[in-house]
């Protein structure tokens, strides 16, 4: 049992690339995964979809955190759990918004202090990765 949701770009298609996440799918998490990823200034869906879920994927493993190895997977959407009686799938647009959803005909989940929330973290500890990078990266060409 979790709660579930695919995230992939409009129009729907079963060859297009997918987010299976296996918590956290309710629209107020999805809006802060989307959120942070706006912040960051990830290439947005419509400009470079492969990166975009690339990194969208990096931000919410993160958020799940390094020793939890099954909540974020990536695959074709036709290979992933889109109609999995939780959140179904989420539709995003060019620029890191939903515009639509399929297999979900449940109650919406709007939070912001949880969008907020999620996408602060996100971005607290993407930043923080980054910092911690740079500095491995500094002390190894000293």
């Amino acid at each position: 049992m979790g709660n579930r949701a695919v995230i992939t770009t409009a129009p729907y298609g079963a060859n297009k690339v997918g987010i299976y996440v296996h918590w956290n799918g309710g629209r107020a998490s999805v809006e802060g995964f989307l959120r942070a990823a706006k912040e960051l200034g990830y290439r947005t869906p419509g400009g470079d979809p492969s990166y975009a879920f690339a990194r969208l994927a990096q931000a919410i493993g993160l958020y799940f955190g390094a020793a939890d190895d099954c909540s974020v997977g990536v695959n074709r959407v036709g290979d992933l759990d889109t109609d999995n009686s939780d959140n179904g799938t989420y539709l995003i647009g060019k620029d890191w918004e939903i515009v639509g959803r399929k297999f979900f005909d449940g109650r919406e989940e709007i939070d912001e202090a949880k969008t907020a929330a999620i996408a602060a973290r996100i971005v607290a500890i993407t930043r923080a990765a980054q910092a911690a990078s740079d500095n491995y990266v500094e002390a190894v060409n000293a």
